[in-house]
């Protein structure tokens, strides 16, 4: 985030929706923005990928704009990653 220039986000912040607590990798409160970081192990069984995929509507639905971003994107692809992240910082949600 540093290097990129973009404002730091909350790490491992929760979100309440309908009384429900939901962890988020990544929150920037005010933009309403949230950024899950995937890695292939922890989300490639066929469960949690139903469940990421439920969650993430649930977050949408609550006025919340949610963005997946995988382990080989974050490290292969910075600027492009960066670039995005900048964008959706400064579209409101």
């Amino acid at each position: 985030m540093d290097r990129a220039g973009l404002s730091r986000p909350k790490a491992n912040a929760y979100v309440e929706i309908a009384g429900r607590l939901i962890e988020c990798d990544r929150l920037w409160h005010t933009e309403r923005l949230i950024v899950e970081l995937d890695g292939y192990a922890t989300h490639a069984p066929h469960t949690p990928f139903e469940a990421d995929r439920a969650r993430d509507r649930a977050l949408q639905v609550a006025g919340w704009r949610v963005v997946r971003i995988t382990w080989r994107q974050l490290h292969a692809e910075p600027a492009r990653v960066a670039r995005d992240l900048r964008a959706l910082l400064v579209t409101p949600g």
